[in-house]
């Protein structure tokens, strides 16, 4: 399994990394390409994908708000950020914990060489990461915030930041929890029902998404967090002791996350 790993990740980035909320839609992305398969979208549950156009909605409202100068506001409205964020993560739990066992690789192949019908929902491991992308957006725009803020308005992104970076580590150890690393080639997964989706073929791969093909992704979306905290500090012309303190506790949780990313889940490099 780990073979199709290899041209998974620059695919799954460009089709699951969530629109950031300065160009979002007022009503959020439902849709998105299927990994492998440009011509098929995906579509997320609802518990997931109303949560989450929720959190992009409030978390742009909350950056007008503080770009106004309503810090009172804006820290009004990051408790709504937070809270969506925390809803689209246990939705995207319930979809990972109640999904049914995968279909018998027989109906897997006559699946295969149909044309689809109706839209494809996306697999449980992708939807996760859905709420993954969510998180590393709502960091990286609190992020770009903190070079100006100051007093209430520091206090409510520095706990939104350090909610989103806590949130994140917990969900990456559930899902560690629920689908471990596959073994080696010559030894057979103890429980492949945990390890993969339940929706329709959503790339040309005879293998439906499983963590180990989209988790891989989440190292360039902890990169380009990285990038962001040490840019913001270089190049901040109004930022606080405290904003820098902040952001190097980020970046000390940032660069612990992708460690544990990359030891779980590492990309595997193309094959010659």
């Amino acid at each position: 399994m780990r073979s199709l790993r290899a041209a998974i990740p620059l695919a799954v980035t460009a089709c699951l990394v969530v629109v950031t909320p300065a160009s979002a839609d007022a009503k959020a992305p439902s849709k998105a390409k299927a990994s492998g398969a440009p011509t098929v979208e995906l579509t997320y549950p609802s518990i997931v994908r109303a949560r989450v156009a929720r959190t992009e909605r409030a978390l742009e409202r909350a950056t007008r708000k503080i770009e106004n100068g309503k810090v009172v506001e804006a820290a009004t409205t990051l408790k709504v950020v937070r809270r969506q964020m925390s809803s689209a993560w246990r939705g995207a739990k319930y979809v990972v914990r109640t999904a049914p066992p995968p279909p018998p690789e027989e109906d897997l192949a006559r699946a295969a060489g149909d044309p689809p019908t109706g839209p494809t929902y996306a697999s449980p491991p992708e939807t996760a990461f859905r709420v993954l992308s969510l998180q590393h957006d709502v960091a990286s725009e609190v992020v770009q915030l903190i070079d100006g803020s100051h007093g209430t308005g520091l206090d409510a992104l520095a706990t939104t930041l350090n909610f989103a970076n806590d949130r994140r580590d917990g969900a990456l150890a559930y899902i560690l929890s629920v689908a471990p690393p596959v073994p080696p080639d010559d030894e057979e997964p103890e429980e492949p029902a945990l390890r993969r989706g339940t929706a329709q073929i959503s790339q040309d791969d005879e293998e439906l998404p499983t963590f180990d093909l989209v988790m891989p992704n989440m190292v360039a979306q902890l990169d380009d967090e990285l990038q962001a905290i040490e840019g913001t500090k270089a190049d901040a012309t109004d930022l606080t002791a405290g904003g820098r303190r902040l952001l190097d506790r980020a970046g000390t949780q940032v660069t612990a996350s992708r460690g544990f990313v990359n030891l779980h889940w590492p990309v595997v490099p193309p094959e010659d």
